[in-house]
């Protein structure tokens, strides 16, 4: 008898065009996925309470189905585009923040800025924490270069200093430049949301065994970086129902598995309340929409999969240096928080940023870590509301540089 095996597993996803249709049986894509990967039908169940003279009860009855399913991966780039627009309730943005073509860009390497003297950076879109990439400078070495925004005015784009800065060269405005937040962008929108559902196809080759979980919708998901270890991402679905009895695969010939970069805590950044972190030893956060089915009379499965807004909530470790964070929790200030993932160290990387505008720090303890003392708590994510206009409005945003249209 033949035992199934992760190796011959496949499990592919696809969005569907509405509540009750799955998905077109050519429109999935395959998703790796890590050994805790887990899911299926689920089932409520209710059981008698009569008193008996035999001191006996009859088995339980089954009552509402639905579909769960965990699909555990590594955090990579271009891996879970469509996952993220389900969590976040939108589609990617493809032509976000950018300049168009202008000979009104000069670039002061020493103060690390760029310069216009008419139109507005902050009109065009860019924001703080943002990367862009400049095109058309004479000199190469501006050109495609990852340049992290730490200040936005209507004239200046201010530039931190990284590592992975070649030496850039001072340059007059005359060239025919480009600046512009590179790949896609996916925020929680204020207006406009989207409903996603999606059809998964969980496949055992070696077993002709098959599941399909219909009509799911993201429940949740979190996100785990550490420094010694690639980060983790998993999305958690709940579906109307689920069917245990294929024996064939539900998408034929599904688009191929994202062979995008892996992301990993040493190639990456983080920067709270407007300084970059040089000591933070691990961060986690949660996404979550609150999904739910419900039972109703005459039907043994939910008429929908019903969701809450986007709260985001996470926790994070320090070496404690006195910096930022036990002030901010005992003050209750909000201040923002940026993780950047690289590919790589390359001046050019693709790379994945989340971007959390308003976080409070919630709880806050210092506890010894070896011969060191950290700082751990757990925080909170909302949307930002205050004045500025180089924040977001928004309670999280996702820019993946490798997402095209």
């Amino acid at each position: 008898m033949a035992i199934a095996q992760n190796l011959f597993r496949q499990i592919a996803i696809g969005k569907q065009a509405a509540l009750g249709t799955l998905a077109l049986t050519n429109a999935g894509q395959l998703y790796n996925f890590r050994p805790d990967t887990s899911g299926g039908l689920s089932k409520e169940s209710f059981e008698s309470d009569s008193i008996r003279r035999d001191q006996q009860f009859s088995n339980p009855r089954h009552g509402l189905r639905s579909g769960a399913f965990s699909l555990s991966q590594e955090l990579q780039l271009g891996g879970h585009t469509e996952l993220w627009e389900g969590a976040l309730g939108a589609d990617f943005d493809t032509t976000p923040a950018t300049t168009g073509s202008s000979t009104d860009m000069a670039l002061d390497a020493a103060a690390r800025t760029i310069t216009r003297t008419s139109g507005s950076f902050i009109t065009d879109g860019f924001k703080v924490g943002d990367i862009v990439r400049a095109t058309g400078y004479t000199s190469a070495v501006n050109n495609g270069t990852n340049l992290r925004l730490t200040g936005v005015t209507a004239l200046v784009l201010t530039y931190a200093n990284d590592a992975w800065l070649p030496t850039m060269v001072t340059e007059a405005a005359g060239d025919t430049v480009t600046i512009a937040v590179p790949g896609g962008v996916c925020q929680v929108p204020s207006t406009g949301h989207t409903s996603d559902y999606y059809t998964i196809d969980d496949f055992h080759d070696d077993i002709n065994q098959q599941s399909t979980v219909r009509d799911a919708r993201v429940s949740s998901v979190s996100v785990d970086i550490a420094p010694g270890a690639h980060a983790t991402v998993t999305f958690e679905f709940l579906g109307t129902d689920a069917s245990l009895d294929g024996t064939a695969q539900y998408f034929v010939g599904p688009t191929a598995a994202s062979n995008g970069a892996l992301l990993a805590g040493p190639e990456g950044r983080l920067r709270y309340d407007g300084a970059d972190s040089a000591v933070m030893t691990s961060i986690q956060f949660t996404i979550d929409r609150g999904a739910e089915v419900k039972a109703v009379v005459g039907a043994n499965v939910s008429p929908d999969v019903f969701t809450s807004g986007v709260r985001v909530s996470g926790s994070l470790s320090a070496l404690f240096d006195g910096g930022s964070v036990l002030v901010n929790f005992d003050e209750e200030t909000e201040a923002s928080l940026y993780i950047y993932l690289f590919a790589d160290s390359t001046r050019g990387s693709e790379f994945l940023l989340f971007k959390l505008p308003n976080v409070k720090i919630n709880s806050a303890d210092k506890s010894t870590d070896g011969q060191a003392l950290q700082v751990s708590g757990d925080f909170s994510a909302g949307k930002y509301v205050g004045a500025s206009t180089v924040i977001e409005g928004t309670t999280i945003l996702i820019n993946d540089s490798t997402v095209t249209a």
